[in-house]
């Protein structure tokens, strides 16, 4: 008997627990998450849940969010996609070649049907192949007009954004192969005449106009041109000589590959379409190179934010972005800075160091998501103190989050890039090779430039 009202005092113990538990969590959730809202500036009605869900579904939305720009700011009839999101930009070709890459990525995900980016593909491709786009032996011009696709007022026919946007093009022929798609894709970059972009030197020029013939500028230095060259020595009709790979200055600083003003989309730019993990050249192992790039922006970022008395070791990222005075060149050297920081830096570097970066975007969420968070997710800049935020989208931004979240992710990208007969064909001329380096720079290159390489300099 008296095991019998021991067991229904237990039992009714646990039932005014459990009551107990249920009223307060009823009563005290709101308040709570009323405080952690008050606790993290970024959870208002422009990031609601983003800081609340785990990396898998953050990455998501980013992602989904990146996707929209070229999805929606796309003119339907042509496929031409705008620079930026503001009213009257033109279309940027560049933009279109991360559209164009950014399409399969929405049709795997189901955010969109394959009918529907088929479709948009090939209206594309169609329009690009069209007379009513101007080109010069095979090249584009940078901006081209959205509704008439004529030139932009005084666009210079550009060699990089033309390898942008065959890197795109390459990328939905791998995609949609036995397809009217993957003809087109095949005509666009085997039309491009790389020998004359060379105009006779030894390496390529950066752009062409009507009016003044080749720039002075030559892609000369290691910088995103690696992605270029690729694309040129591979070429079936055009191809450059493979020597050209040696007339690229490599300036080494301390133990890694630099590029000029240290911008770090020019690091990672090429690891877009590229899957350079595991392989070396004569030179260097280029993903290695971009761990210890991103490295230094970090280590960089965070002493300058020292220096201005404003502490987060977490937020970093000095590259190309909208500043006060328009879009530039941020980078992680003296003199290529101004307090203006990027959340595209470290988004674009998530398939290199994955925790660093989803550290950095969630920091950057929390401090300035209220102003820096947007239609399409993350706005192009910011500066560090909170005192002036972009309200402008760009599309290269853009498809730099969308690709490179897909490619850590899934890989998708390389997967359909790596084989492609002309990309395959560039790497081999270049004499990639596979390597098992934990460091940037080869034994040999390094030997050569010993005593000759800069030090770090903040």
């Amino acid at each position: 008997m008296r095991k019998t009202r021991v067991n229904i005092l237990s039992w009714f113990l646990r039932i005014f627990t459990m009551v107990f538990i249920i009223v307060n969590l009823t009563l005290f959730t709101p308040i709570v998450l009323a405080n952690l809202k008050h606790m993290i500036p970024a959870l208002d009605s422009k990031a609601p849940r983003v800081l609340l869900s785990d990396d898998d579904e953050f990455l998501n939305i980013i992602s989904k969010k990146a996707f929209n720009y070229f999805w929606n700011e796309a003119n339907p009839d042509t496929g031409l996609i705008p620079y930026n999101n503001t009213a009257d930009s033109p279309c940027s070709v560049a933009v279109v070649g991360f559209g164009l890459t950014a399409i399969p990525v929405g049709m795997e995900r189901g955010w969109i049907s394959r009918e529907e980016g088929y479709n948009r593909v090939l209206t594309t491709l169609r329009t690009l192949a069209s007379d009513n786009v101007q080109r010069k032996h095979g090249f584009f011009y940078e901006l081209l007009d959205m509704k008439s696709c004529k030139r932009f007022k005084k666009s210079t026919i550009s060699s990089m954004d033309t390898c942008i946007l065959m890197s795109g093009i390459l990328f939905v022929g791998e995609f949609f192969p036995g397809t009217v798609i993957r003809n087109l894709a095949n005509k666009l970059y085997t039309s491009v005449d790389w020998q004359w972009m060379g105009d006779g030197k030894t390496t390529l020029a950066k752009n062409w106009t009507p009016e003044s013939g080749f720039s002075t500028e030559r892609w000369d230095s290691f910088d995103e041109s690696l992605l270029m060259y690729v694309l040129a020595l591979g070429s079936p009709t055009y191809p450059l000589p493979a020597q050209i790979w040696d007339e690229i200055r490599r300036p080494v600083r301390e133990n890694y590959i630099s590029v000029p003003k240290e911008d770090f989309s020019s690091y990672v730019l090429p690891h877009v379409w590229l899957n350079l993990r595991g392989k070396e050249d004569y030179y260097a192992n280029y993903w290695n190179n971009v761990l210890i790039a991103a490295r230094y922006n970090r280590i960089y970022s965070i002493l300058n934010h020292n220096e201005s008395k404003v502490r987060n070791p977490d937020i970093w990222g000095l590259s190309k972005c909208e500043g006060v005075n328009g879009y530039r060149v941020y980078g992680a050297s003296a003199g290529n800075h101004d307090d203006t920081f990027t959340p595209y830096a470290p988004i674009s570097c998530i398939p290199f160091i994955p925790d660093k970066s989803i550290q950095a975007i969630r920091a950057i969420l929390m401090e300035h998501g209220g102003d820096l968070w947007g239609e399409y997710g993350f706005t192009s800049g910011y500066t560090w103190n909170g005192t002036w935020h972009s309200g402008t989208h760009y599309g290269i931004d853009e498809g730099m989050a969308v690709l490179m979240i897909e490619n850590y992710r899934t890989g998708f990208v390389w997967k359909y890039l790596t084989s492609n007969n002309f990309i395959q064909s560039g790497l081999d001329r270049i004499g990639f090779r596979a390597s098992k380096m934990k460091e940037a720079v080869t034994p040999i290159y390094l030997s050569e430039t010993e005593g000759k390489h800069y030090q770090w300099s903040f």
